[in-house]
């Protein structure tokens, strides 16, 4: 097998820090072991901070911010469309730059201006979707709906695979193709992983009974109705505290909804899995996932873990199994989990030796990119 060049390009909001930022550095630095040479673009600067500091090659690339096109802001699509074409320009000239021979696009926009540009440089295009494929792909059969999500429709021609993260997604990017549509037969299903870390950061538990959650300080990932059960679990177990690691645009309301509570905002961190280790039990609330790598982390820490039953989540989360699987916005059920794993430490021990299995047997990353990423890198879908 011969070094392979290439070429990770990831762009996103620079609020967002989670599983689809981190990717592309988890990623880059399996295949530096496996002996290829990978180079990130992106525009995100927590992204290219973090590449820094795991010594992998990063350069600045264009992004737009703007990325609602939809009802008035449709009549724009004319300059959205310009500036597709400038990006395939640049794109063109730094993918022959880099002399890449794969190109591995995994945001919304590079979709279009990455793959023409990767095939006219002679490189393998490949796409990874983190979850927003399902959305992008509404209504592509509808006359004047969604222009933009047509033309990555019809960019997908130049890809030679597109992974989704998870069984789920696939579904859901699929339920919006025709059944004829020759995309659906290169949307194949690749799981996120992380490296083995357990052994790093195992240390003494805190003395005071630790909940945690990482990610995004949104509503949508159901911090809310974590801060309100731990309230109420909190009023009748004294000794806990909450702890959650990330940022976002909905901290402040949190801060607020927390305030004389034994809650901890530690706020962004590149690297929070120290912060993770040293809890009792993972909380994942979310109301939607596409596949949470957070969760493949408590796993690989060997975390006792609840989470919500959408998206990618049981896909990871088997009830009573790997852990507890609750409905999502619903305070009273995760209250309820909380409980029952304080008072239940068989249960603990049971949940966290059963989801630090599943991890080594399905989840971890270096065996995941040895045995799936590099065959397509190789030769695309066959």
């Amino acid at each position: 097998m011969s070094a392979l060049r290439i070429v990770l390009v990831r762009n996103a909001a620079s609020y967002d820090f989670g599983g689809g930022e981190r990717f592309p550095i988890f990623l880059a630095k399996e295949l530096q072991k496996l002996g290829h040479f990978p180079i990130i673009l992106s525009h995100h600067k927590k992204l290219r901070d973090y590449a820094e500091r795991e010594n992998i090659p990063h350069y600045r690339s264009w992004w737009w911010s703007k990325q609602n096109w939809s009802g008035k802001n449709a009549l724009l699509v004319p300059f959205y469309i310009l500036w597709q074409l400038l990006l395939t320009i640049y794109y063109a000239i730094q993918f022959s730059r880099f002399k890449a021979d794969v190109v591995h696009l995994q945001s919304k926009d590079d979709f279009i201006a990455g793959s023409i540009a990767g095939k006219l440089v002679g490189a393998k295009v490949i796409w990874t979707d983190h979850a927003d494929l399902k959305h992008v792909w509404k209504n592509l059969y509808v006359k004047y709906k969604n222009p933009t999500g047509k033309l990555v429709a019809w960019s997908a021609r130049f890809a030679d695979a597109i992974t989704a993260v998870s069984k789920s997604e696939q579904t859901l990017i699929s339920n919006n193709l025709p059944a004829n549509s020759p995309i659906r037969n290169k949307i194949i299903v690749i799981y996120n992983g992380v490296e083995d870390q357990k052994q790093k950061y195992e240390s003494p538990k805190n003395t005071t009974f630790t909940f945690c959650i990482s990610g995004r300080l949104v509503i949508d990932k159901g911090i809310g109705e974590a801060i309100t059960a731990f309230k109420e679990f909190n009023a009748t177990y004294k000794n806990s505290q909450l702890v959650l690691i990330g940022d976002g645009p909905d901290r402040l309301q949190f801060e607020q909804q927390a305030k004389g509570l034994p809650v901890t905002f530690y706020g962004y961190k590149t690297n929070p899995l120290p912060y993770v280790a040293s809890a009792d039990i993972y909380l994942h609330p979310t109301y939607h996932e596409g596949f949470s790598v957070s969760l493949i982390e408590a796993s690989m820490l060997g975390l006792p873990i609840i989470a919500t039953n959408v998206g990618g989540n049981p896909e990871i989360i088997h009830n009573n199994k790997t852990g507890l699987l609750i409905p999502s916005k619903n305070a009273s059920a995760l209250r309820d989990s909380m409980k029952k794993l304080y008072e239940n430490d068989k249960l603990r021990t049971s949940l966290s030796m059963t989801a630090r299995q599943q991890y080594l047997d399905l989840f971890v990353f270096h065996n995941i990119v040895k045995t799936q990423f590099i065959p397509i890198y190789e030769n695309g879908i066959l």
